[in-house]
């Protein structure tokens, strides 16, 4: 699972597949660790799935360049991916 394009401007695509209909939370944090934004969180069927992310925050804002992490976390998996915001 990894975002598309990478690095990206003004937004990305973070595609993944679940075997089965499972609860996702899929987050974006900054290098700190700070989060910026839920993109997902619920229950999500069976099959691919993409997530465009517009490189705002909670607030509507649009962040500033840098690495981002998203975090995709499902019943018994968690992931963790770099992405990179270019401006």
């Amino acid at each position: 699972t990894q975002n598309y394009p990478n690095p990206f401007n003004p937004s990305t695509t973070i595609s993944f597949s679940l075997p089965s209909e499972s609860n996702v939370v899929l987050s974006v944090y900054d290098i700190t660790g700070r989060l910026v934004l839920t993109l997902v969180d619920g229950g999500l069927s069976t099959g691919y799935h993409d997530v465009i992310w517009d490189g705002k925050d909670i607030y509507g804002s649009s962040v500033s360049a840098g690495l981002y992490i998203y975090t995709l976390q499902t019943e018994g998996v968690s992931l963790n991916r770099k992405m990179m915001l270019m401006k």
